[in-house]
């Protein structure tokens, strides 16, 4: 590592100080971190934990054994800052230097006994972090890190945590201990789901997920029609998304039982309506409901969506390219469900729609979301139809409502893409009527279009 020398290493201790449990202590640390990286961050060194955490991180590396020891608790603050103070530790992690992650280097170089109690902790942080699913989304690292720390300290604290009340920790811890005790399972959504029908959550009534999958739609429909939501929730979370999106199409399309038949059934028996099947699709994992909807016809899809409480079926909608779906909803519907996603996610939703039908959303959308979602809007922003089908005051008025960094942005595109129509128009007409003055008109007329498309081009790089 030839531009760090480890002789340099005294002058960094004041880094310790980011995980002070002085407040004062702690913020003028990170004050000076922030400094330091804003007036250095095309250099190095920086004079910040960014250099001794670079050079543990760098591979290849020439450094010996003892080096990269003297330079392992730096690495490890790094993973404690990152631990126990989040907010901080985010306001300093977009302007480290490219190379500034330890995480895989802890399992290249080996840990000392102290670095694997850490390491512990942050193997159970993916474990126990509250993101609101019930499958692991911490990405593939806490896998190769748990592979590499497997011991029985760790083994007994994720069996702990697999007897936790919570069943988000359960399932999470559960499926971490299956995929170390299975090295040759990679960290996917079919090994999950194929972990949690026969390990996690097991279904075996009205019988196993398997069978029941290889039923005719139909038969398997009736022999779920008399299960109630939990149930029925479970029983999709176990089946693959084509089958169980079989499934709730024929339980859709039974016939009601004969008042005989029901009397004898009892009311359990009854086959769930529109509501109450939305209602156990809204209760499952939001990525396996959205898969569901996937596999599912695009008017099935539609109705049991516009069941579900809007904030719920913004969460479940399939991919984007399923452009039929919200057409096929009650518009006010349809809206309620864009405005309950993300700008990003409804951007997304609207990229594949024709211009008008993407403007109609747009415009029942309140205004300050409107104006998200048209920065969000892929490749750099709206594109020429929809600039022309949006009213121009409309258009202002939600370039003053975005982000500064976003309306620079936008306004180049929407004013570079007025001028084109413009341009073009005068263009057109000119060509009913050729004459020199025409002419010259036209090509005035072209060449300032190429500038201003040349000027946005470089805006927007």
């Amino acid at each position: 590592m030839g531009w760090f020398d480890l002789r340099t290493l005294p002058a960094y201790a004041w880094v310790f100080d980011l995980v002070s449990a002085d407040p004062a202590v702690r913020a003028a640390a990170v004050e000076r971190h922030v400094a330091l990286l804003w007036r250095r961050y095309e250099s190095r060194p920086t004079g910040t934990l960014a250099d001794p955490v670079a050079a543990y991180a760098a591979y290849p590396t020439d450094l010996t054994a003892g080096e990269l020891r003297a330079l392992e608790p730096y690495a490890l603050l790094f993973v404690q800052w990152r631990r126990q103070f989040p907010a901080e530790w985010r306001r300093v992690v977009p302007r480290l230097p490219r190379g500034s992650w330890p995480d895989d280097a802890f399992i290249r170089h080996g840990v000392s006994e102290r670095a694997r109690a850490v390491l512990e902790d942050l193997v159970l942080d993916a474990v126990h972090a509250g993101t609101g699913s019930r499958q692991p989304r911490s990405g593939r690292h806490p896998v190769r890190l748990a592979r590499f720390l497997d011991g029985p300290s760790l083994r007994d604290r994720l069996r702990i945590a697999a007897g936790s009340p919570d069943q988000a920790v359960r399932l999470r811890a559960g499926y971490l201990l299956w995929l170390i005790d299975h090295p040759r399972e990679s960290l996917t959504t079919r090994s999950w789901r194929r972990w949690r029908r026969t390990h996690g959550v097991p279904v075996s009534h009205p019988r196993p997920a398997a069978e029941l999958a290889a039923l005719p739609p139909a038969v398997a429909a009736a022999e779920l029609a008399g299960l109630g939501t939990a149930r029925l929730t479970a029983v999709f979370e176990a089946l693959e998304p084509a089958p169980a999106a079989r499934i709730a199409a024929a339980l859709l399309s039974a016939p009601p039982p004969a008042p005989a038949e029901a009397d004898a059934a009892g009311a359990d028996a009854a086959v769930p309506d529109v509501a109450a099947l939305a209602g156990a699709i809204a209760a499952m994992d939001p990525r396996s409901a959205a898969w569901m909807f996937n596999a599912m016809p695009e008017p099935l899809a539609a109705r049991l969506l516009a069941a579900m409480p809007p904030a719920a079926a913004a969460a479940r909608f399939p991919r984007p390219k399923r452009t039929e779906i919200l057409l096929l909803m009650d518009f006010g519907d349809a809206v309620a469900r864009l405005a309950a996603m993300t700008p990003l996610r409804a951007a997304q939703q609207l990229r594949w729609r024709p211009p008008d039908v993407t403007a109609r959303f747009l415009t029942a959308l309140a205004p300050d979301a409107a104006a998200l979602v048209l920065a969000a809007l892929p490749n750099g922003g709206p594109d020429d139809g929809l600039v022309t089908v949006l009213p121009a005051g409309y258009v202002a008025d939600l370039l003053t409502r975005m982000p500064p960094r976003d309306r620079e942005r936008i306004r180049w595109v929407v004013e570079t893409q007025q001028f084109r129509t413009a341009a073009a128009d005068a263009i057109a007409s000119e060509a009913a009527a050729p004459s020199v003055a025409a002419s010259e008109a036209a090509a005035s007329a072209a060449d300032a279009l190429g500038q201003a498309g040349a000027e946005a081009r470089n805006v927007l790089r």
